[in-house]
């Protein structure tokens, strides 16, 4: 567990000490401490306490993944806002519990993740389903009939694509394989009738699902 809390720590470390199967392997306090912990347990899951310092908080939560890409993180959230989810989860976090959950949501994001599903306890699902029901449908790239053509799989692909990602890191980011990662590329190629990577950019930027200032030299 990453915090800066230690009565945080004892709270989890006495929700998750009955649970079968599970074992705390230690904590953590800094960013040096997170890493060097988890190069010598290769942790299965990191339950990381977003705090008082959120920037600091995301930034370990992406080295965390850069070292250790098969662990599952689940994040303690402060607050319910909706960005702090979106944020966490761009560095790769999986389960989300907000800090006033009772126990039992901590114990059943862990299980989640590693089944390999995401969990929202009920507190943080409700907040973001609030937010998405005030988006106007115009920001949703989805109104594209070439976008709406491709699967949910499909997107995520064309996404970290359109973010400059290579076939071989979006397999590791996605766990799944190379060959599949290339399969689902070559489908949106041809469903979308792009023909490089500068057309996919371009595709990604007109239907807002990138920012056209990341890609302004394209």
């Amino acid at each position: 567990m990453v915090h800066d809390c230690p009565l945080l720590f004892e709270g989890v470390r006495v929700i998750l000490s009955g649970e079968p199967g599970v074992r705390v392997v230690g904590e953590a306090r800094s960013a040096t401490d997170v890493l060097v912990l988890c190069s010598e347990t290769a942790p299965d899951v990191v339950i990381a306490d977003l705090g008082s310092s959120e920037t600091e908080a995301l930034r370990v939560l992406k080295q965390i993944k850069e070292l250790c890409a098969d662990a599952r993180i689940v994040v303690l959230a402060p607050g319910c806002g909706p960005q702090r989810i979106r944020a966490a989860a761009a560095t790769g976090a999986e389960g989300f519990v907000s800090r006033n959950a009772a126990g039992d949501h901590l114990v059943a994001a862990v299980r989640a993740v590693l089944r390999g599903q995401c969990y929202v306890d009920p507190e943080l699902a409700g907040a973001l389903i609030s937010s998405v029901a005030t988006i106007s449908e115009e920001v949703f790239p989805c109104t594209d009939s070439g976008y709406a053509s491709l699967t949910a799989r499909e997107r995520e692909v064309l996404r970290l694509l359109a973010h400059g990602m290579n076939n071989k890191s979006i397999a590791c980011e996605l766990r799944i394989s190379y060959k599949t990662v290339q399969t689902h590329h070559l489908r949106i190629m041809r469903k979308l009738d792009l023909h490089d990577t500068v057309d996919l950019i371009r595709y990604a930027a007109a239907i807002g699902l990138i920012e056209v200032e990341q890609w302004v030299a394209v």
